[in-house]
């Protein structure tokens, strides 16, 4: 089902890229006319605002699909599709990394990414990891791409084993990263937290494939990486906004926060406090 394009239908300004995860905010309006799509990429959708749409192969042989709040849709790729929007709909669609997909495959020993599209998508650990990109995105996306990149992953590992055609299941990784690696890669954090760092540039610091880092690490750290980053960044902020005048901007430049905003949204959240007034608490 390839439902990414409308004679009314419009992208969001907010687009956000990780390592090939993609998200857009679709607004779509009711029309009269049927306009073809096929997707290059493969795609997932989650229902923000009802609607209701005519689709089909053809504009002779279309189907009436209606959905709710909170519905999901996993679309086919390569392949032509035919869409009639029937009322106004809003939806939040994720273009999941290619090299993930290919990871996966890659591991289970299958030749192609085939994934068997379907209208209505039911899957708890892939409404989770929506939500979780939901969450991330309204406290501004803290953790920068690293935090893209993991859940990209994951959401690909999940669609694969719930729609895809396997060889054989995908195998669970059950290593913690050595001593030395899990010191390669947080010396490495520190030495980085002004970046934009990937969950593919830790792998390769710790000599490992992305497709089984992240659980290696969360396993000996006892936190994905993404969270580990983002409280090392906190970490070095409050540090700063101690020991020097630096300005809030300017604190939150060197500790690869994207603004002062973003920097107090995770002072608010995290410790309940703005940077400001940390600093001011810590003076007194």
């Amino acid at each position: 089902m390839a439902i990414a394009s409308s004679g009314k239908l419009m992208h969001d300004e907010n687009v956000l890229y990780g390592d090939g995860l993609t998200l857009n905010r679709l607004i779509a309006t009711s029309s009269r006319d049927s306009v073809s799509r096929t997707l290059g990429k493969q795609c997932l959708f989650k229902v923000i605002k009802p609607g209701i749409f005519d689709h089909g192969l053809t504009t002779a042989h279309m189907i009436r699909y209606r959905y709710a709040s909170g519905d999901m849709i996993l679309a086919r790729r390569h392949t032509e599709e035919w869409v009639r929007w029937i009322s106004d709909s809003e939806m939040l669609m994720l273009d999941l990394p290619d090299a993930a997909l290919q990871d996966i495959a890659d591991a289970t020993d299958t030749d192609d990414v085939e994934i068997e599209g379907t209208p209505y998508l039911h899957d708890r650990r892939i409404a989770s990891l929506i939500q979780a990109v939901e969450a991330e995105q309204a406290s501004g996306f803290p953790s920068g791409r690293i935090f893209l990149d993991s859940v990209g992953r994951a959401l690909a590992a999940a669609v694969m084993q719930a729609r895809g055609t396997l060889r054989k299941p995908l195998r669970q990784c059950s290593a913690h990263l050595s001593p030395v690696q899990l010191r390669r890669v947080t010396e490495w954090i520190h030495a980085h937290l002004d970046d934009n760092l990937s969950v593919t540039e830790l792998a390769g610091t710790a000599g490992l494939s992305a497709a089984y880092f992240s659980d290696a690490f969360r396993k000996s750290t006892g936190c994905p990486p993404h969270q580990f980053v983002l409280r090392a960044r906190l970490e070095r902020a409050k540090g700063l906004l101690r020991s020097t005048d630096m300005t809030v901007t300017e604190v939150a430049m060197a500790c690869g926060f994207q603004s002062s905003q973003q920097l107090a949204k995770v002072f608010q959240r995290l410790m309940k406090i703005t940077p400001t007034g940390y600093r001011r608490e810590f003076a007194s």
